[in-house]
């Protein structure tokens, strides 16, 4: 009869368990990152970024390709600035491999702006593992304006 309780115990825990694992912690990185574009939290965002993080958007425009990339600080200022909400949507489940101290998720999104459709496309993160968690090492994104894929 000793046995019964504990069974019951280790059942209730493996939910806990599995979301213990390191591609459970990325997650958790993003989703903090994301937590704070809704609130325009800039401190909780920059906890999230690796201090030499990058942010990168492919641009096609007029059918030329090109790579833009944003300096952290006007990224955060623009968050920081908005005059209406920002919604970054991510699925709740999205592919994170994991190797050591490095980890790479790939998130679809659309990005609403006061409560309106502003743009969609997908999120590239190169996280690093370090003294204090994952960390955003790099985002590069696409955006467009139809969400079918290209």
């Amino acid at each position: 009869m000793r046995l019964a309780p504990l069974a019951l115990a280790a059942l209730i825990a493996l939910p806990v368990a599995a979301q213990d694992t390191p591609e459970a912690a990325v997650q958790a990185t993003i989703t903090q990152l994301f937590d704070g574009m809704r609130a325009k939290d800039t401190t909780a965002i920059r906890a999230t970024l690796h201090p030499e993080a990058r942010l990168m958007t492919t641009v096609n425009r007029d059918g030329q390709r090109s790579v833009q990339e944003a300096p952290i600080g006007q990224f955060l200022a623009s968050i920081a600035g908005a005059p209406v909400d920002l919604d970054e949507q991510i699925p709740d489940d999205y592919p994170v491999m994991v190797d050591h101290g490095l980890a790479v998720a790939w998130t679809p999104y659309e990005f609403y702006a006061g409560g309106e459709f502003s743009h969609c496309g997908t999120n590239a993160f190169l996280l690093a593992l370090g003294d204090d968690g994952w960390q955003v090492v790099q985002i590069m994104d696409t955006r467009r304006r139809e969400c079918e894929s290209e």
